[in-house]
């Protein structure tokens, strides 16, 4: 069977299990605490963890806000103890896509990361330094992270150099422009932030390992700091996670930043990446997709409704699916990403059933809950949305989960 109509097949089965569970299993919610525990089991053991190591104010939480568009209050709420030295930030909550390791106790006497390591080993993928420029006493950092990479020569290292502003002459502004990339050697730094950058750098660049050392000056404020642009660097931070991280978890992490600004609140767009991207682990696994994929869909659609403060009913959830399940509307999503030809064969050309019915689940899912959001938003303010709006919504949703997929399976130039 060829890959576009494996795919299809798997797409309409998701439907079909859809129209026969979905109506009384949502609007029910009787065993919705259990199913979200599932939900959040599965997306666990799926979700990557950046592992960030600084000293107490280094500016840790700033980068893990500014990386997921989550709030001040989310992030300094939403970490919890993993081990006695470490804590745990799942990004979104409901289904982590991403995990945040902080390590606390760094500059106590006898820190030791053997438990940190042995916790989060087995899903960490990059090491992420939080240093603050202008503090040169960096030795507990940097013992913790000759003592991680003596373990794991091979991961990556990001270097966050923060808080240049401390070191900027009166009145501060930033550097414009950015003048720490490669190739802007000829711009200027005030000399003071040059000279503590480059102790930090000569200090960490002996780390060890074969892993790649990349170093990133930013500088995260709030807008009423006036500091324009508050989230400078952030460009830099994402390229050198690029380099640093696998394509597939990299794509995640960009696909926040795709729809800022959009119609769609960004608890919500994030909420709804996570159970897609559950929903895709789950069905790459047929047997644990059965129960798991309509069950992580389930969830999502709970948790947009709690976001909505709208309760399902039965005739909501009947409502909703009719208006983006029809095959017509399906057809029309799938059609347009065949037509794509040269930009989505290759996605085609690779993926065999196990990825095929993965791209269907995360597609699937994706879609349906943008459609949700414009439902859910009409029931809120008691305009009902009408069905060219939720299809329209599904439609550009599908287009876009497309393009998540296949840029989570292209590999680095």
């Amino acid at each position: 069977m060829p890959n576009h109509r494996r795919w299809w097949t798997g797409l309409s089965q998701t439907l079909r299990g859809w129209f026969s569970r979905a109506a009384e299993d949502v609007a029910a919610g009787a065993s919705s605490a259990r199913a979200q525990e599932e939900v959040r089991f599965r997306a666990i053991e799926a979700a990557p963890i950046i592992w960030m190591l600084g000293k107490v104010q280094s500016g840790k939480s700033s980068v893990v806000q500014r990386l997921t568009g989550a709030t001040e209050a989310e992030v300094g709420e939403g970490f919890r103890p993993m081990t006695r030295t470490a804590r745990i930030f799942d990004f979104p909550p409901e289904a982590p896509m991403v995990r945040f390791l902080d390590t606390r106790g760094l500059g106590e006497t006898g820190y030791d990361p053997a438990e940190d390591i042995a916790a989060c080993e087995r899903q960490a993928q990059l090491l992420m330094l939080v240093l603050r420029a202008g503090d040169p006493a960096q030795d507990a950092v940097f013992s913790a992270a000759q003592a991680i990479r003596a373990r794991h020569p091979a991961w990556p290292v990001v270097v966050a150099q923060t808080w240049l502003h401390a070191l900027y002459p009166f009145p501060p502004s930033h550097p414009q422009p950015y003048p720490f990339n490669a190739g802007t050697d000829g711009l200027t730094i005030p000399s003071a932030l040059a000279r503590a950058l480059a102790h930090q750098r000569q200090q960490f660049a002996g780390l060890g390992g074969t892993g790649p050392v990349m170093f990133v000056p930013l500088d995260f404020t709030h807008p009423d700091d006036g500091l324009a642009p508050a989230d400078y660097g952030l460009d830099a931070l994402l390229a050198a996670l690029s380099e640093a991280l696998p394509r597939a978890v990299m794509a995640r992490i960009e696909a926040l930043h795709a729809d800022r600004g959009g119609k769609i609140a960004t608890g919500a767009r994030s909420a709804i990446l996570g159970y897609a991207v559950a929903a895709g682990a789950a069905d790459a696994l047929p047997i644990v997709a059965i129960a798991a994929v309509p069950a992580i869909q389930g969830a999502m659609l709970r948790t947009l409704g709690s976001r909505f403060s709208v309760e399902w009913t039965g005739s909501d959830v009947a409502s909703l699916l009719g208006a983006v399940g029809t095959a017509a509307l399906v057809r029309q999503g799938v059609g347009f990403a065949l037509k794509q030809g040269a930009k989505l064969i290759p996605v085609y050309g690779q993926i065999g059933g196990a990825a095929a019915a993965s791209l269907s689940s995360f597609a699937f899912t994706y879609a349906l809950g943008y459609a949700a959001c414009v439902y859910l938003k009409g029931r809120r303010s008691g305009i009902a949305a009408s069905t060219g709006d939720i299809q329209e919504a599904y439609r550009a949703a599908l287009i876009k989960a497309f393009d998540i997929f296949r840029a989570s399976r292209e590999q680095p130039k």
